[in-house]
This record gives structure tokens, sequence and C-alpha cells, in this order.
């Protein structure tokens, strides 16, 4: 899962960043309601934490521009503010939760939790796993297994992020653009061809556990999975 972090206090921003890394997941932030529509845009992100009260436009702003360009990614608001009528703004806006500030990590990590749980479509909410064809990945510990060969492996960082894109997008075209954005991020200076190391690496862990699911190359486009 990757996570967008709007919020306008650096250190914050920062700090939230670093505790979802150490979840495991990805995130990356910007500071300001502008830079975080075109983000949200890009299709990169799996949802999205938006603080209230941010410079020029506010988080009901950004909720809103967002909602009515039809873009469904969840949504979790932050703020200082308590009132009632916040809430309820936040809420009839379009926001999938609600958490005020200050706030203790573990509950924001137990409201993304449950928002993954309830919107995720093609995970095993019993187990955390993702199903292609007789492939599975528990997305908890990164192992990949074969339900046919009853073999598993684990996979390195890198390698369980890509993979849990491509079989979040099975059957879909992933330009290697895309790919890079989404695991390495915006600021990043990972070339292209480090997705093709890591596909690399992908490919021989698939083919130990005895999948029929296949990484098939997209000449000069990038990479699709099918099972």
């Amino acid at each position: 899962m990757k996570i967008l972090v709007i919020e306008d206090e650096t250190g914050l921003r920062e700090a939230v960043i670093e505790a979802l890394k150490q979840e495991n997941y990805l995130a990356e932030g910007t500071g300001d309601g502008e830079t975080g529509i075109d983000m949200i845009r890009s299709g990169l992100y799996d949802l999205v934490i938006l603080d209230i009260m941010l410079p020029g436009l506010s988080g009901i702003d950004v909720l809103t521009i967002v909602r009515r360009m039809k873009v469904t990614i969840p949504i979790i608001l932050v703020t200082a503010l308590s009132q009632l009528e916040d809430k309820i703004t936040g809420m009839d806006s379009g926001a999938d939760d609600y958490i005020t500030k200050p706030f203790e990590m573990q509950e924001l990590l137990a409201r993304i939790r449950m928002i993954d749980r309830r919107n995720s479509m093609s995970r095993d909410i019993q187990s955390n796993r993702l199903t292609v064809s007789d492939l599975s990945l528990d997305t908890d510990r990164f192992f990949i297994t074969c339900e046919d060969t009853g073999k598993s492996v684990q996979l390195a960082g890198k390698e369980f992020h890509i993979l849990e894109y491509l079989m979040r997008n099975s059957g879909q075209i992933m330009t290697r653009d895309q790919i890079t954005l989404r695991v390495w991020g915006y600021e990043s200076d990972a070339e292209y061809n480090n997705v093709d190391v890591y596909i690399s690496y992908l490919r021989k862990k698939l083919q130990y556990v005895g999948t029929s699911v296949r990484i098939v190359a997209v000449r000069g486009v990038g990479y699709k999975l099918e099972g």
C-alpha cells in the first residue's frame, strides 16, 4: 500500500511518513493542497492522510475537488479542530475517516488498517492475502506461495512492493514510469533499469515456487502480470 501524507507541519509530516515506512508502507508527502491534488490525480496512491488546516487550499477544499473529479481513493482527515460540525463537514465532503490532533500513531495505523480491509476488493481479509490465479501474496510477512505446489519464498522490500502493485493491477500494463514513481517516489533518483533488476529477481522467485503466474514484458512500455 502506498500512502500520501498532505500536512504542512514539516516535523509531523516527516514523523508520520517515517512511522508508515516502519510498518512497511510506501509513503511520501507534501505540504500544500495544490501539489496534493496533482499527486492524488497521478493514481499512484492507495490512501491519503489529509490535514484540514493547510495554507492556500484547505483540506476540505482538496477533498471536495478530488471527489468532484470522481476520485474514490480513501481519505483520512487530520485536524486540530475537534468540534462536531468540523467532523460532520469533513465526512459530508467525502472523507472516509477523521482523526483529531494530537493523536497516537498506533491509532492512525489502526484506522489505516480498517480502511484497507474495508476497501480492498482483491484481498483475503482473513489472512491479509492478495491472490492471482495460483499465486498468493502474504502482505504481512512478504511471502509468496503457489497454491498448487505449496512452495513459498519471502520477498525483499522492493520486490514485495513491485509485485503487490502488479497483483493489484493484474492484466494491466504498468509502465516503468508508474512502477518507479510507485516504489521509489517522486524525489528518488532511481533509474528505469532498477525496475528491470527487481523484475528479474521476482521472476526467479516466481519460477522457484512453481506458479503459473508470469510477469510479461511489454517492449518499450513496461510490464504486466498474467496468470
